[in-house]
């Protein structure tokens, strides 16, 4: 009776094992955004800053701003880092971790007071940055939904045809979602390789990439909406993925980046759609 039982137990472990597997820790890592234009990101900037910006005498002003590819990141402009584990076992249980911006990068994506100069302003981050929170649901075996707040500090520069900076600026602010946003144990369809098998803003049923926003509601209000990066364009999911496993090989391509004929960018050079090698999951390749 009792090898029996012995063995009844063995089989139900076993049984249970693949269902482990499926639905891993959350681990800690980068994710990675990107910023499109149409006036879904913008910031208030005020009177002070413009003219530290280009010496102009203006009111606060609204300007919008769009993504700029980071250098080995695809189009993705934006990084997040989350600084620890989600442990979600269940569907129903949640996780909070901590949070921190890694890398920014704009450029303004309408006219502005500096316009008239010839001026493009350029953001990026700056500074140590403090720690935010964001708090992972699992809904069910698909994925779940998660909610953020984001601390960021900036620097805004003012560059010239040159590309030097002729004045500059610095905003601090939090972002915090203004509800719950979906993500997937799977990749997003069109998405750029990513470690799974964590997948923010990605429907959990259609797979689908979400655009999920951001809301700061200091002296200078801002909105950040973001979007998963897509994959560069002319690179097949199975080059970008067989780079990505290689641990050393780069997938790169040539075409456009996520830069648009309606901003000024003869100050910056483009940079071309370049994603570094990622490891690949199994939950990644399956």
């Amino acid at each position: 009776m009792k090898a029996r039982v012995f063995a009844l137990s063995l089989v139900a472990v076993l049984c249970a094992l693949p269902l482990l597997a499926a639905y891993p820790n959350i681990t800690a890592g980068d994710d990675v955004w990107d910023t499109p234009g149409g006036g879904g990101t913008n910031t208030v900037i005020t009177s002070a800053d413009w003219f530290a910006l280009c010496g102009v005498n203006v009111p606060d002003t609204s300007v919008t701003f769009k993504g700029f590819n980071i250098p080995g990141q695809g189009t993705g402009d934006t990084v997040i880092t989350r600084l620890g584990d989600a442990n979600l076992p269940s569907d129903g249980s949640s996780a909070t971790v901590r949070i921190q911006l890694k890398a920014l990068s704009f450029v303004s994506a309408s006219s502005n007071p500096c316009s008239s100069q010839g001026l493009t302003l350029k953001v990026s981050e700056y500074g140590p940055q403090a720690s935010g929170t964001m708090t992972i649901t699992r809904t069910s075996s698909a994925g779940g939904t998660f909610s953020a707040s984001v601390p960021v500090s900036v620097v805004i520069r003012a560059v010239n045809s040159s590309g030097a900076t002729v004045g500059s600026t610095y905003l601090n602010g939090v972002l915090n979602d203004s509800g719950s946003s979906p993500w997937s144990y799977q990749p997003p369809n069109g998405g750029a390789p990513q470690p799974g098998p964590w997948y923010p803003s990605v429907d959990p049923v259609t797979h689908n990439p979400q655009s999920t926003c951001r809301f700061g509601n200091e002296t200078a209000p801002s909105t950040h909406c973001y979007q998963p990066a897509p994959k560069c364009g002319g690179v097949g999911t199975a080059q970008a993925a067989t780079a990505a496993g290689t641990g050393t090989a780069e997938a790169t391509d040539t075409g456009d980046t996520s830069i648009g004929s309606d901003t000024q960018v003869n100050a910056i050079a483009i940079e071309k759609c370049t994603l570094q090698a990622q490891p690949v999951s199994d939950t990644t390749r399956n």
